[in-house]
Protein backbone atom coordinates (compact mmCIF):
# COMPACT_ATOMS: atom_id res chain seq x y z
CA UNK A 1 0.00 0.00 0.00
CA UNK A 2 1.55 3.22 -1.11
CA UNK A 3 2.54 5.93 1.39
CA UNK A 4 0.23 8.94 1.76
CA UNK A 5 1.15 11.27 -1.59
CA UNK A 6 3.67 9.10 -2.52
CA UNK A 7 3.20 10.32 -5.85
CA UNK A 8 4.30 13.82 -5.13
CA UNK A 9 6.91 13.23 -2.39
CA UNK A 10 8.92 10.35 -4.50
CA UNK A 11 9.58 12.87 -6.91
CA UNK A 12 11.76 15.22 -4.30
CA UNK A 13 15.29 15.30 -4.57
CA UNK A 14 15.97 12.26 -2.05
CA UNK A 15 13.67 10.43 -3.49
CA UNK A 16 13.23 10.51 -7.21
CA UNK A 17 15.94 7.75 -8.41
CA UNK A 18 14.94 5.61 -6.22
CA UNK A 19 13.02 1.82 -6.96
CA UNK A 20 9.78 1.58 -6.31
CA UNK A 21 10.53 -0.96 -3.15
CA UNK A 22 12.76 1.47 -2.01
CA UNK A 23 10.70 4.23 -2.31
CA UNK A 24 7.69 2.11 -0.65
CA UNK A 25 10.39 1.65 2.47
CA UNK A 26 10.94 4.99 3.07
CA UNK A 27 7.20 5.42 3.08
CA UNK A 28 6.33 3.78 6.09
CA UNK A 29 8.27 6.30 7.89
CA UNK A 30 6.35 8.97 6.85
CA UNK A 31 4.47 11.38 9.46
CA UNK A 32 1.99 13.90 8.12
CA UNK A 33 2.26 17.84 9.27
CA UNK A 34 0.08 20.77 8.97
CA UNK A 35 1.01 23.68 9.69
CA UNK A 36 -0.97 27.18 9.84
CA UNK A 37 0.06 30.52 8.11
CA UNK A 38 3.10 31.88 10.15
CA UNK A 39 3.63 28.79 12.23
CA UNK A 40 7.41 28.44 12.48
CA UNK A 41 8.40 24.04 11.58
CA UNK A 42 11.71 25.04 13.39
CA UNK A 43 14.32 27.54 14.16
CA UNK A 44 17.94 28.05 13.50
CA UNK A 45 19.89 26.25 15.82
CA UNK A 46 17.05 23.68 16.62
CA UNK A 47 18.17 20.58 17.16
CA UNK A 48 17.27 18.35 13.50
CA UNK A 49 14.22 16.20 14.11
CA UNK A 50 14.53 15.03 10.17
CA UNK A 51 13.61 16.71 6.70
CA UNK A 52 10.26 17.70 5.07
CA UNK A 53 8.85 17.71 1.24
CA UNK A 54 6.17 20.08 1.17
CA UNK A 55 2.70 18.38 -0.34
CA UNK A 56 0.74 21.94 -0.21
CA UNK A 57 1.42 25.15 0.81
CA UNK A 58 4.68 26.97 1.15
CA UNK A 59 7.44 27.35 3.69
CA UNK A 60 10.14 30.10 3.58
CA UNK A 61 14.06 29.08 4.58
CA UNK A 62 15.90 32.23 6.29
CA UNK A 63 18.48 33.09 8.06
CA UNK A 64 19.12 35.67 10.68
CA UNK A 65 21.39 38.38 9.06
CA UNK A 66 23.23 41.04 10.04
CA UNK A 67 21.75 43.98 12.51
CA UNK A 68 18.91 41.50 13.26
CA UNK A 69 17.61 41.52 9.38
CA UNK A 70 16.42 37.76 8.37
CA UNK A 71 18.18 36.89 4.80
CA UNK A 72 15.32 34.58 2.88
CA UNK A 73 17.50 31.75 1.28
CA UNK A 74 14.37 30.38 -0.81
CA UNK A 75 10.68 29.53 -0.22
CA UNK A 76 9.80 25.50 -1.19
CA UNK A 77 6.55 24.63 -2.77
CA UNK A 78 4.23 21.80 -3.47
CA UNK A 79 7.34 18.94 -4.36
CA UNK A 80 10.16 20.31 -2.94
CA UNK A 81 12.13 19.27 -0.09
CA UNK A 82 14.08 20.98 2.60
CA UNK A 83 16.43 20.33 5.66
CA UNK A 84 18.19 16.84 4.01
CA UNK A 85 21.60 18.53 4.45
CA UNK A 86 20.79 18.58 8.18
CA UNK A 87 19.66 14.87 8.54
CA UNK A 88 23.00 13.94 7.05
CA UNK A 89 25.18 16.53 8.23
CA UNK A 90 24.57 15.24 12.20
CA UNK A 91 24.01 18.97 13.46
CA UNK A 92 21.42 21.40 14.29
CA UNK A 93 18.85 23.24 11.73
CA UNK A 94 21.16 26.18 9.93
CA UNK A 95 17.95 27.79 9.01
CA UNK A 96 14.79 28.59 10.17
CA UNK A 97 11.61 27.43 7.99
CA UNK A 98 8.08 29.01 8.47
CA UNK A 99 4.84 28.29 6.46
CA UNK A 100 3.87 31.17 4.06
CA UNK A 101 0.24 29.48 3.61
CA UNK A 102 -1.88 26.73 5.41
CA UNK A 103 0.56 23.91 4.52
CA UNK A 104 0.72 20.46 4.51
CA UNK A 105 4.04 18.75 4.99
CA UNK A 106 5.59 14.69 4.60
CA UNK A 107 8.27 14.80 7.61
CA UNK A 108 10.49 12.09 7.36
CA UNK A 109 12.07 11.78 11.07
CA UNK A 110 15.72 11.44 11.11
CA UNK A 111 16.93 8.73 13.62
CA UNK A 112 14.79 5.86 11.75
CA UNK A 113 15.22 6.81 8.30
CA UNK A 114 19.23 7.05 9.21
CA UNK A 115 19.04 3.61 10.35
CA UNK A 116 17.01 2.08 7.48
CA UNK A 117 19.65 4.02 5.21
CA UNK A 118 22.44 1.90 7.30
CA UNK A 119 21.15 -1.51 7.28
CA UNK A 120 20.43 -1.22 3.77
CA UNK A 121 22.87 -0.58 1.57
CA UNK A 122 21.05 -0.51 -2.01
CA UNK A 123 18.88 2.15 -0.50
CA UNK A 124 21.24 4.26 0.39
CA UNK A 125 22.86 3.91 -3.02
CA UNK A 126 19.67 4.80 -4.20
CA UNK A 127 19.42 8.26 -1.73
CA UNK A 128 22.98 9.11 -3.27
CA UNK A 129 22.30 8.70 -6.65
CA UNK A 130 18.85 10.76 -6.38
CA UNK A 131 20.93 13.28 -4.53
CA UNK A 132 24.05 13.65 -7.45
CA UNK A 133 21.51 13.93 -9.93
CA UNK A 134 19.55 16.76 -8.21
CA UNK A 135 22.88 18.35 -7.67
CA UNK A 136 23.85 17.96 -11.38
CA UNK A 137 20.00 19.67 -12.15
CA UNK A 138 21.20 22.87 -9.68
CA UNK A 139 23.97 22.77 -10.94
CA UNK A 140 22.65 23.54 -14.57
CA UNK A 141 20.33 25.81 -13.18
CA UNK A 142 22.64 28.11 -11.32
CA UNK A 143 25.22 28.56 -14.52
CA UNK A 144 21.34 29.48 -16.41
CA UNK A 145 21.13 32.44 -13.99
CA UNK A 146 24.58 33.04 -13.44
CA UNK A 147 24.29 33.99 -17.83
CA UNK A 148 21.82 36.46 -16.97
CA UNK A 149 20.78 39.97 -15.81
CA UNK A 150 18.31 40.66 -13.00
CA UNK A 151 15.65 41.54 -16.02
CA UNK A 152 16.32 37.93 -17.96
CA UNK A 153 15.58 36.37 -14.41
CA UNK A 154 12.40 38.21 -13.60
CA UNK A 155 11.59 37.47 -17.25
CA UNK A 156 12.22 33.53 -17.06
CA UNK A 157 10.10 33.72 -13.61
CA UNK A 158 7.29 35.48 -14.98
CA UNK A 159 7.09 33.03 -18.09
CA UNK A 160 7.59 29.79 -15.96
CA UNK A 161 4.74 31.03 -13.85
CA UNK A 162 2.30 32.14 -16.43
CA UNK A 163 2.86 28.34 -17.99
CA UNK A 164 1.87 27.37 -14.78
CA UNK A 165 -1.59 29.36 -14.44
CA UNK A 166 -4.60 27.98 -16.00
CA UNK A 167 -5.31 31.63 -17.09
CA UNK A 168 -2.14 33.05 -17.73
CA UNK A 169 -1.97 35.41 -14.95
CA UNK A 170 0.77 35.52 -12.25
CA UNK A 171 -0.58 36.08 -9.00
CA UNK A 172 2.35 36.81 -6.30
CA UNK A 173 1.58 34.29 -3.43
CA UNK A 174 4.56 35.74 -1.51
CA UNK A 175 5.65 39.32 -0.78
CA UNK A 176 8.07 41.09 -3.21
CA UNK A 177 11.07 41.36 -0.81
CA UNK A 178 10.53 37.56 -0.90
CA UNK A 179 10.26 36.97 -4.17
CA UNK A 180 13.38 39.82 -4.66
CA UNK A 181 15.73 37.33 -2.71
CA UNK A 182 14.61 34.21 -4.85
CA UNK A 183 15.54 36.25 -7.38
CA UNK A 184 18.93 37.11 -5.98
CA UNK A 185 17.86 40.71 -6.02
CA UNK A 186 17.45 43.98 -4.02
CA UNK A 187 13.37 44.82 -3.27
CA UNK A 188 14.27 48.05 -5.00
CA UNK A 189 15.98 46.59 -7.68
CA UNK A 190 12.56 44.25 -8.39
CA UNK A 191 10.20 47.15 -7.82
CA UNK A 192 12.00 49.29 -10.92
CA UNK A 193 12.31 46.69 -13.09
CA UNK A 194 8.63 45.82 -12.94
CA UNK A 195 7.84 48.99 -13.27
CA UNK A 196 10.03 49.31 -16.58
CA UNK A 197 8.23 46.38 -17.53
CA UNK A 198 4.69 48.17 -16.95
CA UNK A 199 6.12 51.14 -18.76
CA UNK A 200 6.82 49.32 -21.56
CA UNK A 201 3.81 47.33 -21.80
CA UNK A 202 5.45 44.23 -21.14
CA UNK A 203 3.21 43.55 -18.64
CA UNK A 204 0.36 44.47 -16.85
CA UNK A 205 0.60 44.97 -13.02
CA UNK A 206 -2.80 44.58 -11.27
CA UNK A 207 -2.52 44.34 -7.03
CA UNK A 208 -0.68 40.77 -6.67
CA UNK A 209 -1.58 39.82 -10.53
CA UNK A 210 0.93 40.11 -13.31
CA UNK A 211 -0.91 39.25 -16.75
CA UNK A 212 2.21 39.27 -19.47
CA UNK A 213 1.55 40.91 -22.88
Amino acid sequence: MAAPHQGLWSKSALFHRMKPEQVGAVGSLLRLRHAEAGEPLFREGDDCTGFFVVLEGAVQLSRAGAEGRDTVLSVVRAGQSFAEAAVFADGPYPATAIALEASLLAHFPKAPLLRMLREDPDLCLGALESLASWHHRLTFQVQQLSQEDGTGRLRRWLGDQAKESRDGIVRLRVPKKVLAAQLGMAPETLSRLLRHMRDAGEIHEEGREIRIH
